[in-house]
């Protein structure tokens, strides 16, 4: 993962973060979570059971300014960072599962995870030693949520199609519930500026936008129809597994998982998406983001390479040089490599997460029809009807 927001830069791979700013020739701040705390066995927990668990980063997020940066692992910890005017670790807590996505409130004031039972809760910035509190939950595995920038409403999605927005002085108030994927909904991205507009990416290959006040869909784009030139791979799946705009909401950043490329599109007047450009890669991207409107960072995953820049010209993104504090963190990277596990692409995590069809109907079919064989067989030689039952009396 890499995120960008107000000069700060962040790049995780397995249970390492490295942290620093595109603007000073400070070092880059380094944690590893495997040299963190361990949270004790509670009463119904075997111990020996913790030994297979992970240190793996498995979430992570800015919050709006860049002030802070948060971070949930495979044994359920969750580290708050403040960016500003130096990286350093605030505090570890514990939650109660495994998470699947986290975010920071518009004000700041909270960090708010999703966990894969389907809760979701807060935990104070302000005061780093308090509890999580329940604030919602659904009744299938969270993938992703999403504060909009009023900080009126929480929007969650889950693998069951749903997209639902809740109000955030009540969670238990749903608003509207956004209806329409015919897959899991894997990201969800709340666009800057007064039109109240949802973007969200399913494993059934769109994006839409929605009116997320009213639940209503006003733009639908299926990312199978979109041109892509200079990508031959034929792709059966288009499970979204990225979704970035630049900070004024100009531009949006699209990954798939597994493709190698990235879509680029705008948002127009209605609003809706207008295709831009496919940018296609010799790699499978690990991830994407904006540092500003004219500025995008592609984390490579390649030793020789890690990092790429595109830079918006000439109403085209085209690739550019690092400058010195890019180069930099480009050698970071490629200095504790192995440390991030050499930022390999990670396995699908949609793969368990697409619909199963069963087609039981052929099954009966052939176990009726031998059962009928089996009755004629049993009828005497000569006898013009099936024998059939006498009812008793």
């Amino acid at each position: 993962m890499i995120g960008l927001r107000s000069g700060t830069v962040a790049v995780i791979g397995g249970s390492r973060l490295l942290g620093g700013s595109l603007r000073s020739d400070d070092s880059f701040f380094q944690c590893d979570c495997s040299t963190l705390q361990r949270s004790p066995p509670t009463q119904d927990e075997d111990p020996s059971n913790k030994d297979s668990d992970t240190d793996r980063i498995l979430a992570a997020a800015h919050s709006s300014s860049g002030r802070y940066f948060a971070l949930t692992d495979d044994r359920k910890r969750l580290v708050l960072f403040r960016t500003h005017p130096v990286w350093g670790r605030v505090s570890v807590r514990w939650v109660s599962r495994r998470c699947t996505a986290v975010t920071f409130s518009s004000c700041e004031s909270y960090v708010l995870v999703a966990d894969k039972s389907g809760d979701v809760f807060s935990f104070s910035v302000t005061n780093p030693q308090e509890e999580g509190r329940l604030e919602l939950g659904h009744l299938s595995m969270l993938l992703d949520l999403a504060v909009t920038p009023d900080g009126r409403y929480i929007i969650t999605c889950d693998r069951d199609e749903k997209i639902r927005v809740s109000l955030w002085e009540a969670p238990h108030v749903i608003s509207a519930f956004c209806l329409g994927h015919t897959e899991f909904v894997s990201q969800l991205l709340a666009l800057p500026g007064p039109d109240n507009v949802l973007l969200s990416g399913s494993g059934d290959g769109t994006v839409r936008l929605w009116k997320y006040e009213s639940g209503e869909e006003i733009h639908i784009c299926n990312l199978k129809d979109v041109p892509r030139p200079g990508d031959d791979e034929e792709t059966q799946r288009f499970a979204v597994s990225r979704l970035s705009c630049s900070p004024g909401g100009e531009h949006l950043a699209v990954l798939c998982d597994g493709m190698s490329g990235v879509f680029l599109f705008s948002v127009s007047g209605g609003p809706s998406l207008t295709n831009t450009q496919y940018i296609s890669l010799p790699y499978v991207p690990l991830d994407v983001d904006f540092e500003d409107s004219a500025s995008l960072w592609v984390l490579s995953g390649v030793k020789e390479n890690p990092v790429e820049l595109h830079r918006y010209n000439n109403s085209a993104w085209q690739p550019a040089p690092l400058d010195e504090n890019a180069k930099r963190l480009s050698e970071t990277i490629g200095e504790n490599w192995e440390q991030l596990e050499g930022a390999a692409s990670p396995e699908s995590r949609f793969s368990g997460l697409y619909k199963v069809v069963f087609d039981n109907m052929a099954t009966y079919l052939m176990k009726k029809e031998a059962r009928l064989q089996s009755e004629k067989r049993k009828v005497p030689s000569g006898s013009g009807s099936a024998a059939v039952k006498v009812q008793k009396t």
